[in-house]
């Protein structure tokens, strides 16, 4: 069940910033105020997953993939490039991850 608190966090936190984004620096009100309940409706769910699993594995992983997923998301839908030092750090972040939850 963690997992899927986990999961469902990273979810809310893509909608969120996506919202976010379409906000256009909160000068429109309804998808800012949207993203940030989503937003905190992420920290809510995380707040679920670290009942079940280490606070460290989860945090890493929420964080991990939400960077990456976010990275994404702005090249698809916003048409922001990621040149060769973004995918780079997005390799490190992928691979710090790993690496802890390995240990």
């Amino acid at each position: 069940m963690p997992l899927l608190w986990l999961l469902f966090a990273v979810l809310l936190e893509l909608s969120g910033t996506y919202l976010l984004k379409l906000s256009d620096g909160m000068t429109r009100r309804l998808p800012g105020a949207g993203g940030v309940l989503l937003v905190m409706g992420a920290f809510g769910a995380l707040a679920q997953a670290i009942k079940g699993m280490d606070l460290s594995v989860a945090y890493a992983v929420w964080g991990g993939a939400g960077l990456v997923a976010t990275a994404i998301i702005g090249a698809l839908a916003f048409g922001q490039r990621i040149n060769r030092a973004g995918w780079l750090g997005i390799l490190l972040v992928v691979g710090g991850v790993v690496a802890l939850k390995l240990t």
